[in-house]
């Protein structure tokens, strides 16, 4: 900024006049001449200091009255009086004085430890913060100690309650499954289940006199052994149950069912027609659930043909025989019940799904059908584990083709949500039951040999059973 600036400016002399044409300049002289700088140099106006806030204001405070409070000053002239009598102590000590002579190497070699060493007041400030440190180190070492001395406790603890939490968490994932066991079942004196009521035995009757009177008038509909061994009671209180109780609907959907199984003859699909599919293990049988459902794993990653007529006949062959009753009585039951004998867990893993291994989309819906019109109150429950996100297009396209009643027995299980996930499937399954990468002990690995070995012994049990029919 120019000296001159808020100062009397001198008027010019005759000779600077006489270079000076211009009036204007001139004017501009005499204007600013003798006047004060807050007019003449309105930007040399000082400005206002910008505002505070509260905190800083409070610390303004706190230092004025520190600096100005007498108690204060008199505390720090009897503070300062005994430092430098305890530095002056310190400094004449012979030991103090025999370590500033013979400084260790690792501090002689450094210069400004060497500096630090010889400094008077940081001298007295290492000696005098030494003791705490000290005591602090000490304590945190007994800390660690009874930290490491306590992990067994901790871990029996965690044993005990943690497995508390964990059944807790199990028995309100039990409650929150949907087609749960009836509340009561009803028995007789001798203890032997009432699995139908005297209104339901009778609907019974009266469509297996329906059946028989359909049968008279188209013969195929019963014409093979099989199909007459299909169509016991139990078979006929599922159709009825499947269309509450309505013996014309129960009819209607037996009928179509009877003249599906005449065309595809699922009985005679055996291990060596399906071989192929299984190869992978996209899909396979897996013990039973809690509730002694049989368990049905599928794979849809582990897709190998994309054949459509394949994947159909793969899968009529798992349903036949994960259905398939050979000693056991088939025994009919009412909607009051325990349905689990005859019903089956579906265990579908779209961990690494993707739309690349994707089945056809006829495909997925003719699974779908077969499911509900041909296998109708089978399915006790289905769970999609750790679905991607692209699944939820895939869902919103096939879920308007499922039934109301299938649809409500459908879950599915985010594996990220992992104490939620882990107590939903150790509600439903037993580990021996799911792989190791759904929570379980099975290896996942496929192991095709030994359930070939399995299904085809299946097969001979079936073969010698079926040739007794008539």
């Amino acid at each position: 900024m120019p000296y001159f600036v808020g100062r009397t400016v001198p008027r010019a002399r005759a000779s600077d006049r006489a270079f000076d044409r211009s009036p204007t300049l001139a004017n501009a002289r005499e204007r600013t001449t003798n006047v004060p700088r807050s007019r003449a140099m309105p930007f040399a106006v000082k400005r206002r200091a910008p505002p505070t806030s509260a905190a800083t204001r409070a610390i303004e405070r706190i230092q004025t009255f520190i600096a100005t409070d007498g108690r204060v000053a008199a505390l720090r002239r009897e503070g300062l009086v005994v430092y430098r009598a305890y530095k002056r102590a310190l400094v004449k000590n012979a030991e103090f004085r025999a370590f500033r002579k013979n400084l260790p190497p690792w501090i002689a070699k450094n210069a400004r430890y060497k500096a630090w060493a010889l400094d008077d007041d940081v001298a007295c400030a290492f000696v005098f913060a030494s003791p705490f440190v000290c005591m602090a180190l000490t304590w945190l070492f007994f800390a660690f100690w009874r930290w490491v001395a306590s992990r067994d406790r901790k871990e029996t603890l965690d044993a005990v309650f943690g497995a508390a939490k964990r059944r807790k968490a199990r028995e309100e994932a039990v409650k929150a499954l949907p087609n749960p066991p009836p509340a009561k079942i009803e028995r007789t004196k001798s203890g032997r289940e009432l699995t139908m009521t005297p209104a339901e035995t009778t609907k019974l009757e009266q469509l297996r006199e329906k059946l028989d009177e359909a049968a008279a008038k188209d013969p195929s509909l019963l014409a093979t052994p099989a199909l007459r061994a299909y169509v016991d009671d139990s078979c006929l209180a599922r159709y009825l149950r499947a269309r509450k109780w309505k013996i014309d609907k129960a009819l209607k959907m037996l009928v179509a069912t009877l003249k599906w199984r005449a065309t595809r003859k699922p009985e005679e699909i055996t291990w060596n027609d399906v071989a192929n599919e299984a190869a992978t293990g996209k899909q396979y049988r897996s013990g039973r659930c809690k509730r002694n459902r049989r368990v049905l794993v599928m794979r849809p990653d582990r897709e190998n043909t994309f054949n459509h007529e394949e994947n159909i006949k793969f899968l009529i062959y798992t349903l036949e025989n994960i259905f398939w009753k050979s000693s056991r009585e088939r025994v009919p039951r009412g909607s009051d019940a325990d349905l689990a004998p005859e019903q089956i867990v579906i265990l579908i893993n779209f961990t690494n799904w993707s739309r690349k291994n994707a089945v056809p989309m006829a495909t997925a819906r003719e699974t779908l059908s077969i499911l509900q019109d041909h296998y109708p109150e089978r399915l006790g429950l289905a769970v999609c584990f750790n679905p991607p996100t692209i699944f939820r297009v895939f869902w919103s396209i096939i879920s308007p083709f499922i039934d109301r009643k299938t649809y409500t027995k459908i879950i599915f299980v985010n594996k990220k949500k992992k104490e939620k996930a882990a107590a939903t499937m150790s509600a439903i399954f037993h580990a021996t039951s799911v792989d190791d990468d759904m929570g379980g002990i099975i290896p996942a690995e496929w192991n095709v040999s030994q359930y070939a070995k399995h299904m085809c012994d299946y097969d001979e049990k079936k073969a010698k059973i079926m040739a007794n029919w008539r």
